[in-house]
């Protein structure tokens, strides 16, 4: 049975330890693959088999409860408000208590009010504790917290104890409201969902759900709407906002025959648009996925991050209790000193500043990328662009030059042009390469009726074959035709500006087209920038060597690959990493059907959804939704800016935590402060994760 994707929602899960327990222990279900739980979105998914869904769903509910008894488990996601009510009033009553307590002169009675505060903030801490020490679950902030305010009670240290649950609960609700802000910031910068369609039924219109439509249908947008599908505008004029797509601030003005991305807003007027695609198969819809689902693919740091965690917070306990045992037996010391400084060890070494703020940061760098109309597939990619990259190789056609080349010359031989233009745009029309786009604008206002085509069949880097009107017919380079025992005897001027495609049919050469493209503005001044990383720059193209130097003759390149098929491009870029003397990273950057198996190998594959076939960006990493190169430039800063917010997180926390580790075991640090600086730390993290949105 095939399996189905699932979903679901921790509410309350604010334990980042917690989420790495239930993501390990859901993976270990014999039903479920491809586990991932998202501590910034709460969002657990899987693939399941249909028939186990329910199963599934139980089976998460029974390890949530196991592990983080708060949490419930949703299907359908409820919004959570960033403040909680009834946790402000528990601690406003909480504070009372220990403020009496501290007036209170008997000593008695400030004993109950300590321990009535103590009970109040730190309720769910304990109980949680003794419910993982029942399944023999420790090692976590519950264990770390509860231990070190029971050995401070022990000590008769009473307003340190309800003080330090006091702290650790103003902590956990400042860092929840902190959490939230940055799951809803990030929420925003995914765009609004689009919640219907207004679907044309003969001379009525009905709301539909987006999914609904199907290719072929009509949909009606209004002013102030964003557009459910991909599709051409059938009738109206309108100006649309694509920055929900693109990142483009500019308004674009379209009219009938202008195609439309799902997710633009209508700015004024009235549009029909005519469906090419399903809903989810849309730019739009893809970029919600890719945001949402990158998280699935960590980074080093993370997986890094994951394991320290693992490792430390044991390590933190065994060391905590040996500085809790030796000191007074090897010293003589008093064992109540050195167990209340064991006692500031356990709490500040809580790793969740570094759990919680490590992913947010790359899942904020993601979101604000996305927002810029960079889709970036998962965290790794952003570490491998903020390290050294050897080399970036570009294709030619369609991404360093315009891709829309202009017709120069159609030259017939032995047939009218108006039967060599039939054969020639019947079957180009069946292609997406950019030449037959070309080709196809340049002659689409002649009215030429097309003949029917069979047979069809492409092949990349070379040309297409297929029958028209019962006759075989080649159309491609001119060493395909040859391949094929097609025999060129028309002699003409070859210039190396030019592209030429040639024709065959029934196995005679009938003629050529001259087409020419050109630079994009902007190509330029981004190889300089790419080669001011400290990177080197190819260009990989199937083009003659001597068309592909002439286009690039004024580039900052160090050197050109011509006449490659597609499984020796991948040949060439497999060359150029081992010429790499150190470990550097290679990036693909192209758009076409023919550059998908270089854009799997290389270490970052970039690929463009506007002018881009589906299979590169299916085998792309990153995918921009316009054809600017520049954007590049940005997702490399951009990339080594989220890096350096990380590094400033591991350092900040760790640098605090272990200052006060040192300070505690010197007697210069009390309780207070180890909770104080554990919050703190967690807080710096975080806010400072947040940054990445506002760069």
């Amino acid at each position: 049975m095939a399996k189905v994707n699932i979903e679901l929602i921790l509410e309350n899960l604010s334990c980042a330890n917690c989420a790495q327990k239930i993501e390990e222990n859901v993976s270990k279900l014999p039903f479920a693959e491809d586990v991932s739980l998202n501590f910034v979105t709460k969002k657990l998914s899987a693939k399941v088999d249909q028939k186990h869904l329910s199963t599934f769903v139980e089976a998460v509910k029974k390890i949530v409860n196991e592990i983080e008894p708060e949490v419930r488990v949703l299907v359908t996601p409820k919004e959570k408000p960033m403040i909680n009510i009834s946790e402000i009033l528990v601690l406003v009553i909480s504070f009372i208590f220990f403020g009496i307590g501290l007036f209170t002169k008997r000593e008695h009675y400030s004993l109950i009010f300590f321990l009535f505060s103590y009970l109040l903030s730190g309720k769910n801490v304990i109980l949680n504790f003794f419910k993982n020490l029942r399944k023999l679950q420790v090692f976590d902030e519950n264990f770390l917290m509860t231990v070190a305010t029971l050995t401070a009670i022990f000590l008769k240290e009473y307003p340190e104890a309800a003080s330090v649950m006091l702290l650790y609960k103003i902590g956990q609700i400042l860092e929840d409201v902190a959490i939230n802000k940055s799951r809803k910031t990030i929420q925003a910068l995914k765009h609004l969902e689009i919640e219907y369609a207004n679907l044309k039924i003969g001379n009525s219109i009905r709301k539909v759900n987006p999914k609904d439509v199907v290719p072929g249908d009509i949909v009606v947008v209004k002013p102030g709407e964003r557009v459910p599908v991909d599709g051409t505008v059938v009738s109206g004029k309108s100006f649309l906002d694509t920055s929900a797509i693109t990142g483009e601030s500019k308004l674009f003005a379209v009219q009938p025959n202008d195609k439309v991305l799902a997710g633009s807003v209508v700015v004024d007027g009235f549009l029909e648009v005519k469906a090419k695609s399903f809903f989810k198969d849309s730019a739009f819809h893809r970029i919600v996925e890719i945001v949402e689902n990158a998280s699935v693919n960590k980074s080093k740091t993370e997986k890094f991050i994951t394991r320290f965690a693992k490792v430390y917070t044991p390590a933190v306990v065994i060391t905590a209790i040996a500085l809790a045992m030796l000191p007074p037996l090897l010293f003589a010391q008093p064992f109540s000193l050195w167990i209340y400084r064991a006692a500031i060890f356990l709490i500040i070494s809580c790793p969740c500043s570094l759990v919680i703020s490590v992913p947010l940061s790359y899942f904020a760098s993601i979101s604000r990328l996305s927002s810029k109309g960079i889709l970036v597939k998962g965290s790794q990619f952003i570490d491998i662009l903020a390290s050294e990259i050897g080399s970036f190789l570009f294709d030619k056609t369609g991404t360093i030059t315009n891709g829309t080349l202009s017709v120069e010359k159609i030259v017939p031989v032995g047939i009218s042009q108006q039967e060599f233009l039939k054969i020639l745009i019947s079957l180009e029309s069946l292609s997406n390469h950019p030449i037959a786009k070309s080709i196809l604008n340049q002659v689409e206002e002649k009215n030429i009726s097309l003949h029917s085509v069979q047979e069809v069949k492409e092949h990349p880097g070379r040309g297409i074959e297929g029958i028209v009107e019962g006759k075989k017919v080649l159309i491609g380079t001119k060493e395909f035709l040859q391949e094929n025992g097609v025999k060129i005897g028309y002699s003409f001027e070859i210039s190396p500006e030019f592209s030429y495609i040639y024709v065959s049919c029934e196995g005679k050469f009938c003629g050529y087209v001259a087409l020419k493209d050109s630079l994009k503005d902007d190509v330029k001044k981004v190889f300089t920038h790419l080669k001011s990383f400290g990177s080197k720059i190819y260009i990989l193209t199937g083009d003659k060597k001597e068309a592909a130097e002439k286009i690039a003759k004024d580039l900052p390149i160090d050197g050109i690959y011509s006449n490659l098929l597609p499984e020796e491009k991948v040949k060439v870029a497999e060359k150029i990493k081992l010429e790499n003397k150190e470990r550097k990273y290679i990036v693909y950057v192209g758009d076409g059907i023919n550059d998908s198996p270089v854009l799997s190998v290389c270490d970052v594959g970039i690929s463009f959804a506007k002018n881009g076939s589906y299979l590169a960006t299916l085998a792309a990493d990153i995918v921009l939704l316009d054809e600017k190169l520049y954007k590049i430039v940005n997702l490399v800063k951009d990339s080594r800016f989220t890096r350096k917010i990380v590094i400033q997180n591991i350092s900040l926390s760790l640098g605090i935590k272990f200052t006060v580790m040192f300070l505690g075991v010197l007697g210069i640090a009390n309780l207070w402060e180890a909770v104080a600086a554990d919050t703190g730390a967690m807080l710096l993290a975080v806010l400072n994760s947040l940054r990445v949105l506002k760069r």
